[in-house]
């Protein structure tokens, strides 16, 4: 009973080589072969050939781009022309077999002919070192606590947003970021959202913004990647967190743990999210009241997991 639907969407959504092309399939896929070029081109050590099947597939993926007329202004898009560039550039350090040469240089010309150059998009990049925030990041840990009464103002949705582009940062297998955030304020909309999570009772009704953390299947490749799209939205989801206790937001997770699974299906119904993307959690978002109590959530004894071997 709880894993068919799983099976059902996995099998709907999570073959790129069958399913129907949308936006979020084409980008995913053109963020999972350029990344494997910006990747290659930061390994260290003596320097050789590589990425001759990647480059070209990542060629045809953008003449689909195009083809589909989706927005060549699109950092995806951009990001992957500028990741060509510095691939081609490489093949003059590191020149690829005769057999190939002419036909790969020719496809990547061809492609970057029109397009130019977008310096904030280069890659790679020096590795950046960050110095003194270990006292910050533990204090906005040691704040972060789970929140459950607050202030009945709406809550600021620049700061989200803003909360948000943080949280993009994170990282993602192949960089796919697949990730996707509802937001809902409507009240009634939230209390029937809510009715079907088992985690909210005595302060749900007081959640000023809820926001659902979704995954979008097209985002993977088949079935063999099902575990990653919680990994990768959980990996932002924390970023999410630390990044709105930075700008004065309190926040509570609600686990998604529904036992009948036509109640997944009707949150994706009343929260009109796409049956694609996989619901991670739920999150109230709100500014705590001034009288809010917070469990102190003792941690276990570090030596308790941690295993050194």
């Amino acid at each position: 009973m709880f894993y068919l639907p799983d099976a059902v969407r996995a099998y709907r959504h999570m073959r790129w080589g069958t399913t129907r092309e949308t936006y979020w399939k084409l980008s995913a896929e053109t963020i999972f072969y350029f990344h494997k070029l910006e990747k290659g081109l930061c390994i260290p050590g003596q320097k050789r050939f590589f990425g001759a099947d990647a480059a070209i597939t990542l060629v045809s993926l953008l003449d689909r781009w195009r083809a589909r007329s989706y927005s060549i202004d699109d950092p995806v898009y951009v990001g992957a022309l500028e990741c060509l560039r510095a691939y081609r550039s490489r093949l003059a350090l590191t020149p690829p077999p005769v057999k190939l040469a002419d036909g790969l240089k020719r496809r990547i010309d061809t492609c970057l002919a029109d397009a130019s150059s977008r310096p904030e998009f280069s890659t790679p990049m020096s590795a950046m070192q960050c110095t003194g925030a270990a006292e910050t990041l533990q204090r906005l840990c040691i704040a972060r606590r789970s929140v459950r009464a607050y202030r009945p103002e709406p809550v600021a949705l620049s700061d989200v947003h803003d909360a948000i582009a943080i949280a993009q940062l994170s990282p993602s297998a192949c960089n796919r970021q697949s990730w996707r955030v509802h937001a809902y304020q409507d009240r009634r909309q939230m209390d029937s959202l809510l009715a079907l999570q088992n985690g909210n009772r005595g302060f749900g009704h007081l959640i000023p913004l809820l926001l659902i953390i979704t995954a979008e299947a097209n985002g993977f490749f088949d079935g063999s990647e099902r575990n990653q799209p919680y990994i990768d939205a959980g990996l932002f989801t924390m970023t999410l967190l630390l990044s709105l206790q930075a700008r004065g937001l309190s926040s509570c997770c609600l686990n998604w743990c529904v036992t009948d699974p036509t109640l997944d299906i009707k949150a994706h119904r009343l929260g009109r999210i796409p049956e694609s993307e996989i619901i991670i959690m739920y999150l109230a978002v709100g500014y705590a009241d001034d009288a809010a109590l917070v469990p102190r959530s003792v941690r276990r004894d570090i030596n308790s997991f941690l295993v050194v071997h």
